[in-house]
């Protein structure tokens, strides 16, 4: 019972935690990261849909903060984190990542079929 109730609370606490995308860059990353971005804001509907907050990291002062809780190498010009509800490094890339890429290991992940089976659910027939 008690395992029950844990995973019951686990799941109440990440539905209501949006994902992540963590997108670190240098000077020298800077066109990957505009890249990057305007794949992701030519993608809103669907960013919305997977409840994805996007994030920007660059190699200032004021963000190494994130730089060092993320591990992200210093010598990395780009690097894209994909954070999952559960707050798990679900993907990391140094290269440019595609909707579709994205999307789909979203779409595969079990919250997010447990998400579209409810929003399903709940639609008027």
């Amino acid at each position: 019972m008690k395992t029950l109730f844990g995973i019951m609370i686990i799941r109440l606490i990440t539905t209501e935690s949006p994902r992540q995308i963590l997108v670190f860059y240098t000077n020298s990353g800077l066109v990957k990261q505009k890249s990057q971005m305007a794949i992701l804001d030519a993608h809103q509907k669907e960013m919305i849909e997977r409840d994805i907050n996007v994030q920007r990291f660059p190699s200032s002062g004021k963000d190494l903060s994130a730089w060092k809780k993320w591990d992200i190498d210093s010598s990395s010009s780009f690097t894209l984190i994909l954070v999952g509800r559960d707050g798990g490094e679900k993907l990391r890339c140094t290269g440019v990542v595609s909707a579709e890429k994205l999307f789909g290991l979203i779409d595969a992940m079990p919250m997010r079929k447990d998400e579209i089976k409810r929003s399903r659910s709940n639609k008027p027939k």
